[in-house]
Formats: C-alpha cells, sequence, structure tokens
C-alpha cells in the first residue's frame, strides 16, 4: 500500500516513543529519516531505528519527504513548522502548536495557502480512553452533560530539572499538561465562548538541583505564571471548572470529571491513553466502563497517522490545526483574563472531529486490527 514518507524533526525525550510507534506500529507512514542539533543524539536514534541522519536543510530539499513530525521544544515550534510548510511538507507537531498567539494564526494560514496540512498534538484525545468518554456521552449514559472539573497538579520544581523549557513561556503548565485536558474538552463539546481567570506565579527565580545535568547550578527564571484557576463556558452552555498548579508535590492527582442530570462520567488523566473511565449513578458506586475503542498503551504519533490516512483519502484529519489553534487561543485566554482582570472572548472556531468507530481493539491475530479504524471516516 502506500505509505506517507515523513521525517522526525527533534530527537529528544519524546522521540524515542514516536520512532518506536512510527516504524513498528502505525504502517501507514515510512519513517526515513531523523535530524537534531544534537549531531551524536541524531546519530544515536538514526542507527537505532534504522532511518538516516539528515540536517534539517536537507530534508526540506528532499522531494520523497512529505511528512515533517516536529518533535523540538516549544519555542521552536513555529520556527520548524514555518519552514516545512513554506517547502510545501505536511506537518504533525508535538503540542503545542507555537508560543506566541498570532505564530500560531500565521502556520494555519501557511498551511492553507500551500496546500498542505497541520496537525498538531495532543492525540491522546484519540486513544480508547477519552473515544470511550466520549461514547458514553454520546450515548447519553449520564443524561444531558452540564458542567466538568479539571484538577492537574505536577511539580516543575524537579521536572524543571530535567526540561528547562518548562519554565519558559510556552512551556508552562497549561501548556504542557493543560493542553490534554482541554483538547480532550474540545473534541467533545466543541468551542468556548469565553473565559474567566485567575493565575499566580510561585518561585520566580530557581537554581537546578539536579546532579549531572548539563544545567547543574545554574540559575532560570520561570517566565509565566504557574498557578491558575478558571471558569470556562463553552458555545453549547457547557461550564468547566480549571485548576492547575505546578508547583506542588511530585505525587499527581489528575482529575477531569463530567457531572450529567443522570450521573457522573470519572475520565482521569488526559496525558495517558489508557486512563480508566468510570460512570457514577445515582447512589451508587463508581462502575468502571469497559473500553470502547482501541489504542490504550502508549501510542504517541497516533495523531500524525491518523492524518497520514486521511491525507490519501482526501479528507479532514482529526488533530486539525483548527482544533488545536483554538486550544491554544483558549489558554492564551486564560492567562490574559488573569492579567487584566476581565472576561476574554474566544475568536476562532473549529469543526469537532468526528469520533473513531468502536470495536477496533487490539485483540490478537483473530480481531480487527486498530489501525484499520483510521482508514475509517
Amino acid at each position: 500500500m502506500r505509505k506517507i514518507r515523513a521525517a522526525i524533526i527533534g530527537c529528544g525525550t519524546i522521540s524515542d516513543i514516536y520512532m518506536q510507534n512510527l516504524t513498528e506500529k502505525y504502517q501507514i507512514i515510512d519513517l526515513t529519516a531523523c535530524s537534531d542539533m544534537n549531531t551524536e543524539r541524531m546519530r544515536e536514534q538514526a542507527e537505532k531505528y534504522h532511518v538516516r541522519a539528515m540536517t534539517y536543510p536537507e530534508i526540506l530539499k528532499d522531494p520523497d519527504i512529505e511528512m515533517v513530525i516536529n518533535l523540538t521544544t516549544p519555542k521552536a515550534h513555529y520556527s520548524v513548522t514555518k519552514q516545512a510548510l513554506e517547502h510545501k511538507k505536511h506537518v504533525f507537531s508535538e503540542k503545542m502548536i507555537a508560543v506566541e498567539l498570532e505564530d500560531g494564526k500565521e502556520l494555519c494560514r501557511l498551511a492553507a495557502e500551500n496546500g498542505v496540512r497541520l496537525g498538531v498534538a495532543p492525540d491522546t484525545f484519540l486513544g480508547g480512553s477519552a473515544q470511550t468518554a466520549r461514547y458514553i456521552i454520546e450515548k447519553g449514559l449520564i443524561g444531558e452533560a452540564l458542567s466538568v472539573v479539571v484538577s492537574i497538579n505536577r511539580n516543575y520544581d524537579i521536572f524543571g530539572d530535567i526540561l528547562p523549557h518548562l519554565h519558559m513561556r510556552g512551556g508552562n503548565v497549561p501548556f504542557d499538561v493543560g493542553c490534554y485536558f482541554m483538547t480532550t474538552l474540545a473534541s467533545i463539546f466543541g468551542p468556548a465562548k469565553r473565559v474567566c481567570g485567575f493565575s499566580a506565579l510561585h518561585g520566580k527565580e530557581r537554581t537546578n538541583r539536579r546532579i549531572g545535568s548539563p544545567w547543574f547550578g545554574e540559575k532560570i527564571q520561570v517566565e509565566s505564571e504557574n498557578i491558575l484557576a478558571c471558569t470556562v463556558e463553552y458555545k453549547n452552555g457547557i461550564l468547566a471548572t480549571v485548576h492547575m498548579n505546578s508547583e506542588t508535590v511530585l505525587d499527581e492527582r489528575p482529575m477531569l470529571e463530567v457531572y450529567g442530570t443522570e450521573g457522573i462520567l470519572v475520565m482521569g488523566d488526559q496525558n495517558r491513553f489508557d486512563s480508566p473511565v468510570y460512570v457514577k449513578k445515582m447512589l451508587g458506586d463508581m462502575i468502571p466502563f469497559p473500553f470502547t475503542h482501541g489504542y490504550t498503551d502508549n501510542s504517541r504519533g497516533l495523531g500524525a497517522a491518523e492524518m497520514a490516512w486521511s491525507i490519501l483519502q482526501n479528507r479532514p484529519h482529526r488533530a486539525s490545526m483548527e482544533m488545536a489553534y483554538h486550544v491554544f487561543e483558549l489558554i492564551h485566554a486564560m492567562l490574559e483574563s488573569a492579567e487584566k482582570h476581565q472576561v476574554v472572548e474566544l475568536k476562532s472556531e473549529f469543526l469537532v472531529p468526528k469520533p473513531l468507530q468502536t470495536g477496533y481493539l487490539d485483540n490478537g491475530f483473530w480481531g480487527p486490527t486498530e489501525e484499520s479504524v483510521l482508514m475509517l471516516s
């Protein structure tokens, strides 16, 4: 079958699972090359996954490479993606689309002008957990959904010693982790209408204490707020309370719950493809709900694979640039509302992606294959 030839840009931590999945899990993509400014790391990954080590200019000039998968740090997303779009290559980018709002808007414009696709992570909303939760809501198993509560906690005092970009604008908690939860909500409930928020910045200056780190002993400035409390009103009338805090203990207690007229849906951690899903009815226990969809292991790259199938079939891809930009605008609006002490209206729109079809579970040779679901519109 025809495959989409792709190259990965950025051979950091997340590249391992992407390269593993794109060479073993998703047959629609032919991963042919990788690139990184750290040439030693680039060569190690190229050798490990049997692809070519190439410079980014070489990848841009190669007519056989159709898709760029951008796994660089957030501040590099705009530049790397822009160059690929200008060379008329499809792009799937790790979250989020850019750092600055206007840059994200420009990338969407460039993709449209050049007639190429732009897809953006997170793609966990296509996994078994989030798709099962959507199935529960759309089948009316909790009645009419009315409100949502999201809570995210992390310890960036530790994580930031490993990944310093987490302290930088565009890499902090709402962009790095909050986007998973807000993308799941967007994929189920559609566009947000307006947001009102409050924020705080805790520990503005840090010293890297991780012995052995290249940045050990260096001081770093935290560039953006790291504690947020917001209310989001969706255009369909649903209200969401959102709490994010990256300055607490390492033990994480991620929470996403949907409250309906006939029950409560407990969805858990949207940074995972396999977070258990529960339904609670009146005066009853929380009942675990069986997954209705596949992709319950670490399926990073799922959005890129689904986009590759959509390119060949000439249909919209689900991890769309329009939805990604809207979530990006929503997170910016949270921070803007807190800064200006006012409600902020959202301007962008998007079409809610179709759910994946049920039943394509990874259950052995005699069952349907997971990837088969990606070729269904």
